[in-house]
């Protein structure tokens, strides 16, 4: 039978201390503050190396560190809840699961999975951000919680959650752990019926902190940005449609051509966050940029059916969300954009996002005349609490005069090429047109090839003709006036008609 851990307990300079091993040969020095005595420092010192056993025998390792900090420098109330959450944690004193009612994890799975969306589709969405809920659950909710029962599972459990969470996450993140345990305690009352009562009392949700500072991208640095060699076209045009029609992240990459009606101008979408479809018309310049964007994909030979992506990676790939933000960093810089406020990361204020694309779009937008509605229009924001957080950059960007984007299909160089080649190619054909029509023309009414003007000087020679085929009333009627019909272009009335069929 192994020997019980005592931990070692010594004191140096009046403080006493204790030595306990917390796994992967880590063995700090950890104060014991609240002890005064030898005895009391043993008994301390004991008692979190048999807390730091257990919780690696659970597989919890990574939380020790936080718990026995705390239990050492704790008293009364908050020294008994880090030992409830050590409990709750190793499972010692957890209920016993009972044979009818699923687990947290159960229900978890089950929602995130879309099995209850499906069955209960009046009351459960299946919410586009599953696939981050799941995560979440599985990093830092079912370690925890997710063997207990929903009938037995209570507030206690869901604040040992909230405390094994690691202390640097974002307050966000805390937020999103306690919204996922609130939802499912919820759905667990209704429409479930499991429990007949939430366990989360009104308050369990951590306030919303302040709002840190974000950055957006002036009109200027966007035309920097569209023209950057330096950034992958497919990037470039990605980035221009973000920051003029301020949809999702997460919504763009899923566009495919038939979302688009670029005869008039128009784009739709169906499927989006808030379950809210909507539809508008493109900014000036979208239209025609999207077409020479898919004619250019078109000519590598990438498929630009009604099914196909709109945006993808330079590579011909779809868009990947993952170190979004990253990437758009990056590229702001290597186009040589180095406005310190869009890089600075600090209490009060976050580095720009590609989230922050309908920052640029919505504030942009305020500050040259658009209304609140045609914003909601675009960026699908339900209450206005959002668009009136930008209204006061809008209002500095007003001040500053700073303009509006240029509309992309002049902004990115490669597709404003494409268009004056094609409008050139264009040009040329009609005035081929319009002079192959002419000589048609007028070689049906004349009866002979008719030269038309050039620009080459012309030459006698060129209106000789044979004079035994010139009838001796003229050139224009092949029959003497007194019988020749009435012509179709001319008056019967017109005393000259050489004159009035002259080309001018």
């Amino acid at each position: 039978m192994p020997r019980p851990r005592t931990g070692n307990a010594y004191q140096a300079r009046g403080n006493w201390n204790a030595r306990v091993t917390l796994g992967d040969g880590l063995r700090p020095s950890i104060r014991l503050p609240t002890c005064t005595t030898q005895a009391e420092a043993d008994a301390r010192a004991s008692l979190l190396a048999d807390l730091a056993e257990r919780l690696r025998s659970a597989g919890r390792a990574d939380l020790a560190p936080d718990l026995i900090r705390r239990a050492a420098s704790s008293e009364g109330p908050e020294f008994a809840d880090v030992l409830r959450t050590v409990d709750t944690i190793t499972g010692t004193g957890l209920p016993t699961r009972t044979n009818v009612v699923p687990t947290i994890r159960e229900i978890g799975e089950r929602w995130t999975r879309g099995e209850l969306a499906r069955n209960y589709p009046d009351h459960i969405k299946l919410k586009s951000s599953a696939a981050n809920d799941a995560g979440r659950l599985e990093n830092h909710v079912y370690p925890i919680v997710g063997e207990v029962s929903l009938d037995r599972f209570t507030l206690d459990h869901a604040e040992a959650v909230m405390r094994a969470l690691p202390p640097g996450r974002a307050a966000a993140t805390r937020r999103h752990v306690a919204q996922l345990l609130h939802r499912i305690c919820k759905m667990a009352v209704f429409p479930l019926r499991l429990i007949e009562r939430n366990p989360l009392p009104p308050g369990f949700l951590p306030k919303i902190p302040p709002g840190k500072a974000k950055g957006w991208v002036y009109p200027a640095e966007d035309a920097t940005l569209l023209a950057s060699p330096a950034v992958a076209l497919a990037c470039r045009v990605f980035y221009g449609f973000l920051h003029r029609e301020g949809p999702r992240h997460g919504e763009a990459v899923k566009f495919t051509y038939s979302d688009f009606d670029l005869a008039n101008g128009t784009v739709t979408l169906d499927e989006n966050k808030t379950d809210d479809p909507r539809a508008w018309a493109l900014s000036p310049g979208m239209t025609a940029a999207l077409r020479a964007w898919r004619e250019l994909r078109a000519r590598e030979g990438a498929p630009v059916g009604p099914d196909d992506l709109v945006f993808v990676n330079e590579r011909g790939l779809p868009i990947s969300e993952n170190h979004a933000a990253d990437r758009y960093r990056d590229h702001l810089a290597a186009a040589g954009i180095a406005r310190p406020v869009l890089f600075e990361k600090s209490k009060a204020r976050q580095p720009i996002r590609i989230h922050d694309t309908r920052a640029t779009f919505i504030t942009v937008s305020l500050a040259n005349g658009k209304s609140e509605t045609w914003v909601q229009d675009r960026t699908g924001h339900k209450s206005s609490i959002m668009i009136n957080r930008y209204r006061r950059a809008a209002r500095t960007a007003a001040e500053l005069g700073l303009g509006e984007l240029r509309p992309l299909d002049q902004t990115i160089p490669e597709l404003a090429h494409l268009l004056r080649e094609k409008a050139t190619e264009k040009a040329t054909l009609l005035s081929d047109v319009r002079k192959a029509g002419i000589q048609k023309l007028l070689q049906s009414r004349l009866g002979s090839p008719t030269r038309i003007r050039t620009g080459t000087p012309s030459q006698a020679k060129d209106f000789k003709s044979p004079a035994s085929t010139i009838p001796p009333w003229g050139l224009i009627h092949p029959h003497p006036p007194s019988s020749s019909p009435a012509h179709p272009l001319l008056p019967t009335s017109s005393p000259s008609p050489f004159r009035l069929l002259r080309p001018c």
